[in-house]
């Protein structure tokens, strides 16, 4: 079976395109190799940082009863081969394969580090740059034929996964500036063009604490599809 990993990145306005969570599908057998430490630290931001409950680096979740599958999100793999190739693959998706029309889904990769369908999309934040934040959903396979086979329920996952991501930051948006003090605020940074960039978490902007708990059991669903 093919390895795939479902990615949320971003790109960050301090450390670059940045991996936030990604989820891979193990045995149980596999679990610890997996798993990454409490002590593991990347250099990162509110913006580029994994928050999960509890301060915990991992979530998990168990395949059907009787299965020894396992789904595993970390802020990236332990493996190295797979941070190097996942790096790879994020800063393309970011930096480089990108399209003027990014409500359609991307294809690319090659043998080297593996092949990713992704979308790329925004969320607004008026303390950002440009008053928005961009960030990249990614699905990546090291078998090229297995995941051009699933376009179609790709393609469907990423639009819905993105669709829920926006209306829940266009909501928060809305309520902000519905308090007196918080639209007062927002103005002094567009008139002020701060000089200091302010890193906000997608907890943050989408107003909910378990919005990448969330993020986990959708790419759960992902992989369970495409991998039946």
């Amino acid at each position: 079976m093919a390895n795939f990993i479902v990615c949320l990145a971003h790109f960050c306005e301090l450390h670059g395109p940045s991996s936030i969570i990604c989820t891979q599908i193990c045995t149980r057998e596999e679990k610890d190799q997996y798993i990454l430490p409490s002590t593991s630290k990347l250099q990162t931001c509110a913006s580029c940082k994994l928050h999960l409950p509890g301060e915990n680096a991992n979530l998990t979740t168990s395949g059907d009863s009787g299965s020894q599958t396992m789904f595993i999100s970390t802020q990236y793999p332990t493996s190295q081969s797979r941070f190097v190739a996942l790096t790879k693959l994020i800063m393309k998706s970011l930096s480089v394969e990108t399209s003027s029309d990014i409500t359609k889904p991307m294809f690319f990769g090659g043998t080297v580090y593996g092949y990713c369908i992704h979308k790329i999309f925004k969320i607004k934040d008026p303390n950002a740059r440009g008053s928005e934040r961009k960030y990249s959903l990614m699905v990546i396979s090291d078998e090229e034929l297995d995941l051009v086979k699933n376009w179609n329920i790709v393609n469907l996952y990423l639009t819905e996964i993105i669709s829920l991501i926006q209306k829940q930051v266009d909501l928060t948006v809305e309520n902000n500036l519905k308090n007196p003090a918080e639209s007062t605020g927002i103005l002094d940074e567009r008139y002020l063009r701060r000089a200091v960039v302010k890193p906000k978490s997608l907890l943050e902007l989408t107003g909910d604490p378990q919005i990448f708990v969330k993020f986990h059991l959708w790419a759960v669903e992902l992989l369970t599809d495409i991998c039946k």
